[in-house]
């Protein structure tokens, strides 16, 4: 028995003849990412088509013999004639078992690769394979005295080597006829499906999330999310002061389980230690000099989340006091002390950080520090950060803001040829702003519109917090009201999602919270408004999810896990747990623990419902 072995995924074509099959040489390296042995298998599924024979058990023994990969276990499959239905984690190999070839071949919701392979059928004088919702990627291989199977109403993008087809390609059909000068043998296309084992590469060969036709795709499918902030991630992760990498392990496992994959999540804090209401230890305590430890740290941190599957949205800069940001650039350039919220009041502060669009000096500290991180190579891999799918997206600042009707003009510059400058150095991640949405462009919206629409921004972000923003008082905290919250909460999301609709790019909600009822801090403190607040902003994406659309994420604010803050004071200090509220705020205003059960079924059902959209 022939048997044809393809070990190089880009290779064009492979020649079959008729009554061999085709096996995938897959190694236990290749698997390293998705399979964990002694708790997964991959199946191997050869299918039964029409003009295809079954397989045998002594085929079935043949291929187990070339088995490579621990755990492996096996299943013989009998299809309906004409389809085929595959999953996650299934490798389907077809055979071509007779002259006649493989007729009216559909295949339908694949995941993954789709090699096709090119098949001498000299018998045969018509042939049609149906593909439709075709997810990864396509390796497609020239067919001799023809042109390449490829769809009249795609645009496929060629790039490696490898064809690329949308998810959204739908009801696509390709044809192969006999050469009409009946000179050369029909050639027909057998599809060899690998899932998970060969997923869908991003630029530069490497598996990192993407966009295509306004939606996220991960591994080849429709990728939409529940995701959280984890600002303090990487700390925990360090050796250092503030490391706690068993607790670590417990926290990403947790979200895990929940299904909550996408963390936001503070690259490092600026400037001095000691800083009241900031979190330390600092990453940058001087211009251009980083804390090795924590940068360590945000190695590891990368690492953990990539064993899982899981990614993190890095964001690199501040508007706000809490980890240094505009205000600390501003500092370091001679303008003076900084006038801390808490301390000299909000309009001090903001009069203050208002500077930073003006201050050129200011800003170019900030560039400096975004080509040291983004050019970074991972201590623990010796992989290149651009390199690594663990990263979801470089985000310019959280929540930037103009800080003045007269600095917007500055502030649109900024972002985009900041976007410009990060893909310069890294054009596999996304890139996004970090925005709050109206409420961070001087509550204009064209301004927010005009940002987006730069090539060099991926996604569009917006942020509500209708506790912080007035929408909803304390009277309505007391009475136990969420109808004022929800309502413009909701009005808020849905202009903004208008535009993203107009731009055709995918949308993230990456920040939302409601304080504890009664705006009490413990973690004893009831959560019924918030549940009712969660349960309304998620039930948002499922029919948006549902039907392709553009609200593609949600993060809600924040992971407070398996903290236990003190008890003798409200505010951070050195040495507490980190929670999800960072040191500007009283930890519990918007954690949610690993304690809160409540919430944390509303967060999973809602991760769950969009985990497996097709």
């Amino acid at each position: 028995m022939a048997s044809a072995v393809l070990s190089d995924y880009s290779e064009a074509a492979l020649r079959l003849s008729r009554g061999s099959f085709v096996r995938l040489a897959v190694t236990e390296e290749d698997m390293r990412p998705f399979f964990r042995p002694g708790r997964d298998s991959v199946l191997l599924a050869p299918v039964r088509l029409s003009g295809a024979q079954h397989y045998t058990q002594d085929e079935l023994k043949a291929f187990e013999a070339h088995n490579d990969v621990p755990g492996r276990k096996w299943r013989n499959v009998t299809a309906a004639e004409d389809r085929i239905t595959v999953r996650r984690r299934d490798v389907v190999l077809v055979r071509t078992g007779a002259d006649r070839g493989l007729r009216l071949l559909r295949v339908v919701h694949v995941w993954g690769t789709l090699l096709q392979l090119r098949c001498d059928c000299g018998q045969s004088s018509y042939i049609s394979a149906t593909v439709s919702d075709v997810v990864g990627v396509v390796v497609e291989g020239t067919i001799r005295g023809g042109t390449p199977f490829r769809s009249t109403q795609r645009k496929w993008r060629y790039a490696s080597k490898f064809w690329t087809v949308s998810y959204r390609a739908r009801s696509w059909a390709g044809k192969v006829r006999r050469n009409p000068r009946g000179t050369l043998s029909c050639v027909v296309s057998a599809l060899v499906l690998s899932l998970v084992i060969i997923s869908c590469t991003g630029r530069g060969g490497v598996d990192i999330i993407g966009i295509e036709n306004g939606q996220f795709v991960k591994n080849g499918g429709p990728y939409y999310f529940i995701g959280t902030n984890f600002w303090y991630g990487p700390i925990l992760a360090s050796e250092g002061s503030g490391g706690d990498r068993e607790r670590l392990g417990r926290e990403l496992d947790s979200l895990c389980s929940m299904g909550v994959r996408n963390l936001r999540v503070l690259v490092g804090a600026d400037g001095p230690r000691g800083v009241y209401t900031k979190v330390e230890p600092t990453l940058q305590y001087a211009p251009g000099k980083y804390n090795d430890t924590l940068l360590r740290g945000l190695d590891y941190f990368l690492v953990e989340l990539g064993k899982r599957g899981m990614e993190a949205v890095l964001y690199l800069n501040n508007a706000w006091e809490w980890s240094g940001g505009y205000s600390q650039y501003l500092q370091w350039t001679g303008h003076g002390d900084i006038p801390l919220p808490r301390v000299a009041g909000y309009d001090a502060y903001v009069d203050y950080v208002a500077g930073f669009m003006k201050s050129d000096t200011a800003r170019t500290l900030f560039r400096r520090y975004v080509m040291d991180i983004i050019s970074r190579t991972n201590t623990v891999t010796g992989k290149a950060y651009r390199d690594d799918p663990a990263i979801f997206s470089w985000q310019i600042c959280n929540e930037p803001r103009p800080f003045g009707a007269d600095n917007k003009e500055v502030f649109r510059d900024w972002l985009t040829s900041t976007a410009e400058l990060i893909k310069s150095i890294d054009p596999n991640h996304m890139v996004s702003v970090g925005s709050e949405g109206k409420y961070g462009c001087e509550v204009d919206l064209s301004l927010w519109e005009e940002i987006g629409r730069s090539p060099y921004i991926d996604y569009l972000n917006i942020h509500i917090w209708p506790f912080n923003w007035a929408w909803t008082t304390r009277d309505d905290m007391s009475s136990g009201n969420v109808t004022p919250a929800v309502e413009l909460s909701k009005e808020y999301l849905q202009e903004h999602l208008e535009i993203a609709r107009r731009i055709g790019k995918p949308l993230v909600v990456e920040e939302f919270g409601f304080p504890r009822d009664s705006m009490g801090f413990s973690r004893s403190t009831s959560v019924s408004m918030r549940d009712v607040y969660y349960d309304a902003m998620l039930s948002e994406i499922t029919d948006e999810a549902a039907s392709g659309g553009f609200l593609a994420g949600f993060n809600f604010w924040g992971w407070g896990g398996f903290a236990e803050p003190s008890g003798d004071h409200l505010m951070w200090q050195p040495g507490d747990d980190y929670t999800g509220d960072p040191a500007q705020e009283e930890q519990g205003l918007y954690s949610v623990f690993a304690s809160d059960t409540s919430t944390v079924r509303i967060i999973r059902k809602y991760a769950r419902s969009v985990e497996n959209i097709e």
